[in-house]
């Protein structure tokens, strides 16, 4: 029982342990296809905004912009150069100076000068001769510095003026691009306009047209049918007045038979409730009548 408790437990820990390497695995695999797609993203969109910059002609404005970028580089490297040429002028000079110093105090001793002052004195002939050499030297190369800021600068205000210009035809550009496309939705609107005027709306009078006359003949079927069957009721009504007026005519006929073979000499006197019987029977005649008419206006 211990050894397959122990077993168990083993199946349950290996169980973890590549529960463990499986989600480790899907996270890399999600952060290196995150990563991926985030490089792509990124390569589109620098892709897109180059084919965009090509398309409108703003590639030669960056470019500008990348030249005056590298002219003020020019001209800090230039400003560098003038400074570092300042100070060997300073120290050309200095040292010329102090070479002077020395042969003027060994001019002030001439008459006591010894073989080795006059070996100094030699040497710092040549010495201040190479100084002045060097601080000529130094000195053209100052210049040349300066000059050089000079034209890094008049460069980079050319630079600084083309950039200009091309922005200035860019933005009109852009401008007269938004004006046409601005006058080209308007033409596409008044198309669509004109369309909807000459197409659409004859389209939708026909069909408004053929929609009220469905149903003025759904109404108008419907308000037949409701006379056909006022109309039969109303004859039915009639034909059961006539029935009943007939009824009432056949008997009154034989009692007035009966009642001239009792007297030939007597007129003949139709009872009082006979008179009201049949005004009773006229009248709910006439009502009948009336109120078919009323039911037929009314439908």
């Amino acid at each position: 029982e211990s050894s397959a408790n122990g077993k168990k437990e083993g199946d349950q820990l290996e169980i973890v342990h590549k529960l463990k390497e499986w989600q480790e695995t899907a996270k890399k695999n999600g952060n290196d296809r995150l990563a991926i797609w985030k490089s792509t993203a990124e390569q589109n969109l620098v892709s897109l905004g180059n084919k965009l910059n090509q398309l409108t002609g703003y590639e030669l404005v960056e470019e500008l912009k990348r030249q005056v970028v590298e002219q003020e580089t020019r001209i800090e490297q230039a400003k560098l150069a003038s400074r570092a040429a300042k100070l060997a002028y300073e120290s050309a000079v200095a040292e010329r100076s102090k070479c002077q110093k020395e042969v003027n105090d060994l001019l002030q001793r001439k008459s006591s000068w010894s073989d080795a002052d006059v070996v100094r004195f030699t040497n710092l002939v040549r010495l201040d001769h190479g100084n002045e050499q060097a601080e000529a030297r130094a000195k053209t190369e100052v210049a040349q510095t300066d000059l050089a800021i000079e034209q890094e600068f008049q460069n980079l205000t050319r630079a600084i003026l083309n950039r200009y210009h091309e922005e200035q035809v860019w933005s009109d550009k852009i401008r007269s691009a938004s004006t046409y496309g601005s006058l080209l939705a308007l033409g596409l609107n008044l198309i669509v306009f004109f369309l909807a005027i000459i197409i659409v709306e004859p389209y939708k009078r026909k069909r408004m047209a053929e929609t009220f006359e469905r149903r003025v003949e759904v109404l108008s079927s419907d308000t037949k049918e409701i006379l056909e069957s006022i109309s039969t009721r109303i004859e039915s009504r009639l034909s059961q007045q006539d029935a009943l007026l007939n009824d009432f005519v056949s008997d009154h006929r034989t009692e007035a038979n009966e009642v001239e073979t009792k007297s030939n000499t007597n007129t003949i006197r139709i009872p009082v409730e006979r008179r009201e019987k049949v005004a009773a029977g006229i009248g709910a005649a006439a009502a009948l009548v009336f109120v078919g008419i009323v039911s037929l206006f009314r439908g």
